[in-house]
């Protein structure tokens, strides 16, 4: 009997999206209980019977709790980069580029402020971020595929450690209180600006 190819794509591709909707639902169920209850008062069994599957499916989906904060990250990090196409960096002005990024890292957190208040402590305490945070990476990636021209003291690798740093201290302190004592957009801006003031060769005379 011969296979048509064509319905065993389709049947792959039923399959894929199914399991793709399982793992959404999983993790939104997550995440409302985080909001809810606290990241550690919150068991995979919680998980499991707000979203309406078993114990199993959670599991095979995240075999950890602390993986729902690493999709929360990505998926946070993955909505920002949609600013730019990284393909269209080579020789964009890394500042005007940094700038667009943390507007849009900030508009990601106006946009979930409960999310953000009851996770981001929770994801820095099981990220390494003082030694190599995905969102340091990044940023990294981004100063490098612009071309910038950095002073011999500094590097992409620098510049990304420090911008990130800078990321999770403002957005920590705007938290803090509700409603925040800051814009998070304008500090974010002056972080960047701040960063490559330092990093960029020429920036200061640019500034004067």
């Amino acid at each position: 009997m011969k296979t048509d190819v064509t319905d065993t794509g389709s049947a792959l591709t039923l399959r894929a999206r199914k399991r793709n909707e399982r793992r959404d639902r999983v993790f939104a169920a997550a995440i409302a209980l985080f909001v809810e209850k606290g990241f550690e008062e919150t068991t995979m069994d919680d998980i499991a019977a707000r979203s309406g599957l078993s114990r199993t499916t959670v599991f095979n989906h995240f075999p950890r709790k602390v993986h729902f904060l690493e999709e929360w990250t990505l998926r946070r990090r993955l909505r920002a980069s949609q600013t730019f196409e990284p393909a269209g960096l080579a020789g964009q002005p890394v500042d005007e580029v940094l700038r667009s990024y943390m507007i849009a890292l900030a508009e990601v957190s106006l946009e979930t402020p409960a999310e953000t208040r009851a996770l981001q402590s929770a994801t820095l305490e099981y990220s390494a971020l003082l030694f190599d945070h995905p969102l340091a990476r990044d940023l990294a990636d981004v100063v490098a595929v612009t071309g910038a021209t950095l002073r011999p003291t500094a590097s992409p690798d620098q510049v990304g450690r420090l911008l990130a740093l800078g990321y999770f201290a403002a957005v920590l302190r705007w938290v803090e209180h509700d409603p925040p004592q800051f814009d998070l957009k304008d500090e974010l801006v002056a972080l960047a600006h701040t960063v490559l003031n330092g990093a960029l060769v020429g920036a200061d005379t640019r500034d004067a």
